[in-house]
């Protein structure tokens, strides 16, 4: 009953704070959107800028080298006026120093959230996204990411200081305009607007309810985040942990065995397809989970063999 009673109280949350939209901007595919940290602070800060400048909260984030995430407390028909704006934002700033035509062919898509459910599977997604790109991040710690500020008790150990007291110049170089005008209540540290400032991180947390949720639905929960990936049409690239975890749910719902050691080599080759088009599996997570001799995976698949 205490469950039950918890999760109405959370579904009527989510319907008392949206509408909700998840804002993403399709992957540039032969160029940067920002290609250092000079760039990415200045992203975050425009960003940071414009959602004050709209009434828009932010609510997790994610950016890339070729592209950025966004879940945005907002319809769809705002947060399209918003990305129109800082779409505008970019092209100034980039403009400045020579890269306009890096964006040039930027665009955007966004997602309405419909239920609690799939605003957790959208946040989850969003914060693993650098994470499962690049194996030297920790998802919790990672800046260019709000999955720090979630259920983080030393969040408040850098509190900055209050934009508005800075000088004209300062304030200039992080707005990248004239007027350099920074809206009340946004905190500043080293020229970065601070996320904690602009991000409703304590509504993220409330939606989720504990820590311990949150971080099932972040780490544990991966089938809802391939699910997630493929609706984007992107893929997630799983551990051997994660992709251990779902190799036995694999094995019995579609082949009725515990494992592949009591499959017969037929389905073994199937099994291997399986983890190959649907969880982009590699080479080497197929032989050690499928039971193959490498040597034969590399024949099922010699253009795209790795090895980890």
């Amino acid at each position: 009953m205490e469950n039950y009673a918890s999760n109405w109280k959370w579904e009527q949350l989510f319907v008392k704070n949206g509408p909700f939209v998840h804002l993403y901007t399709k992957p540039l595919e032969t160029t940067l959107l920002v290609e250092d940290e000079q760039d990415r602070k200045t992203l975050l800060n425009l960003i940071a800028l414009e959602s004050r400048e709209q009434s828009i909260d932010i609510l997790a984030y994610a950016l890339m080298s070729n592209h950025f995430h966004l879940i945005l407390q907002a319809d769809e028909e705002a947060s399209r006026v918003f990305y129109d704006n800082l779409h505008r934002r970019i092209i100034r700033y980039l403009n400045g120093r020579g890269k306009k035509e890096q964006i040039a062919g930027m665009t955007c898509g966004t997602t309405r959230i419909t239920s609690l459910k799939q605003f957790r599977d959208e946040v989850a997604y969003v914060i693993r996204n650098p994470f499962v790109v690049r194996d030297d991040i920790n998802l919790f710690t990672y800046r260019w990411c709000s999955g720090f500020l979630y259920f983080n008790p030393f969040l408040n150990a850098v509190s900055g200081k209050p934009g508005r007291e800075l000088s004209y110049r300062e304030r200039r170089k992080i707005c990248k305009t004239s007027d350099g005008d920074i809206p009340e209540g946004l905190m500043v540290e080293n020229g970065l607007i601070l996320p904690q400032s602009f991000v409703n991180y304590r509504l993220v947390e409330n939606l989720f309810g504990n820590a311990r949720q949150f971080l099932f639905w972040v780490i544990r929960n991966v089938e809802a985040q391939i699910e997630v990936a493929k609706s984007y049409g992107e893929s997630l690239s799983l551990s051997d942990d994660e992709l251990f975890k779902i190799s036995r749910d694999i094995c019995r719902k579609r082949f009725a065995s515990h494992s592949p050691s009591e499959m017969t080599e037929p389905q073994k080759k199937e099994f291997a397809m399986i983890l190959r088009k649907e969880y982009s599996a590699s080479n080497g997570q197929i032989a050690r989970l499928a039971g193959i001799d490498i040597g034969i995976v590399n024949q099922l698949y010699p253009l795209t063999s790795k090895t980890r």
